[in-house]
């Protein structure tokens, strides 16, 4: 299997992504920890490489094997998601589902910026994007529109530190195909002072 490489950005500008509420609501102590058990897929289409997708917002995320099995399958929070909190720079979902970062990209062939997703995770109950814990570079991620499907391949996942992701670094940069999936990183059990970070890059897409 691909090794994880986990990296760390130095923070030089002053925009914060802070996907904050990690303790979550008590379901029970001993929650399992996140793993890649097959799920049934609710995005069918295959992309072929190379089919334009107009820019829509999203509206359902999978995450996938290299070998194309799915271990997470999600809707999305349809409104859309901006910057909160008395700065102005807290990004804190409304519910359990990813959302889209409506002050990112759109997800489109067209598009020349980077797409930002962003979901909670709970120390003592699930949330979907729990599972950006067990993303194995190689992995491909969907993104369903109302517009098509558009299909990424992962190349880097790891820790953040909160606070300094999408600060003036090669992430902050506006670049054509790429998608960032961001949670509140859990480590066994325990909430961390990281965002736990995924960094894809479009290789496919089919129209709706």
């Amino acid at each position: 299997m691909p090794r994880r490489r986990a990296y760390r950005l130095s923070v030089v500008a002053a925009l914060v992504l802070l996907v904050s509420a990690c303790s979550g609501t008590v379901h029970g102590s001993g929650t399992p920890p996140p793993d890649r058990s097959p799920v049934e897929s609710q995005i069918i289409a295959a992309p072929p490489v190379g089919a334009a997708v107009a820019p829509t917002e999203p509206v359902h995320i999978e995450l996938r094997s290299s070998a194309g099995v799915t271990y997470l399958s999600s809707p999305l929070n349809p409104d859309g998601l901006t910057r909160g909190g008395a700065s102005g720079q807290q990004l804190n979902p409304v519910d359990e589902r990813p959302v889209w970062w409506s002050e990112s990209g759109l997800p489109g062939t067209g598009t020349d910026q980077t797409v930002v997703v962003v979901g909670h995770n709970y120390t003592r109950s699930t949330a979907p994007f729990r599972s950006l814990r067990v993303v194995e570079v190689g992995d491909r991620v969907a993104l369903r529109t109302s517009a098509g499907v558009l299909e990424y391949h992962v190349q880097t996942v790891g820790p953040l530190p909160k606070g300094s992701l999408l600060v003036d670094h090669q992430l902050r940069a506006s670049v054509p195909g790429r998608l960032i999936l961001a949670n509140c990183d859990v480590r066994e059990g325990e909430s961390t002072d990281d965002n736990y970070v995924v960094v894809a890059q479009l290789v496919g897409s089919a129209p709706g």
